[in-house]
């Protein structure tokens, strides 16, 4: 077990922070990979078009628009972790992947609403393959936009000897031991509550899944550079 900083009643997160990014294209072959076309020869010269258009296009409609904000580790131990203002989230796998970790930083990010209307727009006028197109983009996008929101983070930290380590996410499963350790998707309402006085782009459904659809919430440790 770790224990890191200063108990909740006494400190608490730091200020919410917001990073935007323009939108960029996404290479049309990622998207046939994601879709499943793993051939290039068997691949139509219709289907990839429609690919080439959908991986520029997607530049001008997913703009990625992120909230986070750094939180000080309380304590790491059995599976659980509490982080400053008495937020506690809990996964066995958290104990190997943020034990060395003095901070956090939790973040939620969605790439709005434009690009969820505008898949749902295709399907209506019956262009299913422009929509998944747009659907696999809109999941490549997070997913670069994730790395440059890590990026991002680390210039900031460089000054102190800090650097972002793993990144974990409620509604996923994580390595631990022998087995995989699930952080339950029914503890998202608690990683909002962290930017419970922020007015965000994204809201929670009963389900505790995200709205707009194509959003992303959690967490990266922050641990000190060896």
């Amino acid at each position: 077990m770790t224990t890191q900083g200063d108990p909740p009643d006494r400190a608490g997160p730091g200020p919410v922070e917001t990073w935007r990014t323009d939108g960029f294209a996404i290479d049309p072959e990622r998207i046939l990979r994601v879709q499943g076309y793993r051939d290039a020869a068997r691949i139509r010269p219709r289907v990839r078009k429609i690919a080439e258009r959908i991986g520029a296009e997607i530049a001008g409609i997913a703009r990625p628009d992120i909230r986070y904000r750094r939180c000080p580790i309380v304590s790491v131990g059995g599976g659980v972790l509490e982080l400053a203002g008495g937020y506690r989230f809990t996964c066995a796998a958290f104990d190997r992947l943020l034990g060395e970790a003095e901070e956090v930083v939790v973040f939620i990010m969605t790439l709005g609403a434009d690009l969820e209307d505008t898949v749902a727009a295709r399907f209506e006028a019956s262009e299913p393959v422009d929509g998944l197109f747009l659907e696999a983009g809109g999941w490549l996008t997070i997913e670069r936009a994730t790395r440059m929101l890590a990026a991002h983070i680390n210039q900031h930290l460089k000054p102190e000897g800090l650097a972002v380590t793993f990144r974990l996410g409620p509604g996923y499963d994580y390595k631990s031991g022998e087995e995989r350790a699930p952080w339950g998707l029914e503890e998202q309402p608690i990683l909002f509550s962290i930017f419970e006085d922020t007015a965000l782009p994204v809201s929670l459904l009963e389900s505790c899944a995200m709205t707009p659809k194509l959003s992303r919430s959690g967490l990266f440790g922050i641990a000190r550079k060896v």
